[in-house]
């Protein structure tokens, strides 16, 4: 069985390359994605919908992964920074982030996203 950092791993390369199936693949019954401000997803299909009428790109740059075992599996922390462009063309980098994943049973059920990026947006 992968640890649970592989698993955060192989959902995170599936994510930047919107390979929903990948992604999938370690995700458990009753998913739930929260990001900064509260807004939640089931489904990864419906945060790159929401993502894709604020920028045309985004990639993660992950500096360390802190895995807290647990009774059910572990709690795993991905730390780092993205790159990417604004949909008016902007390039961007260096905002920083943290993903903070449940793992139980070898797959990923619950995901807390937060990051800088609205700090960065731009001002329509």
């Amino acid at each position: 069985m992968p640890t649970p950092v592989d698993v955060v791993k192989t959902f995170l390369d599936a994510m930047g390359q919107r390979d929903f199936a990948g992604m999938e693949s370690v995700m458990g019954p009753g998913f739930k994605m929260t990001v900064t401000g509260g807004a939640v997803f089931i489904h990864p299909r419906e945060f790159a919908a929401q993502s894709k009428g604020r920028q045309k790109s985004a990639t993660k740059t992950t500096d360390r992964y802190e895995e807290i075992p647990n009774a059910e599996g572990a709690v795993v922390y991905s730390i780092g920074s993205m790159a990417g462009e604004w949909n008016n063309g902007t390039k961007y980098s260096g905002i920083r982030y943290i993903d903070r994943f449940e793992i139980k049973n070898g797959k990923i059920v619950d995901m807390n996203v937060y990051s800088d990026m609205s700090e960065f947006r731009p001002r329509d």
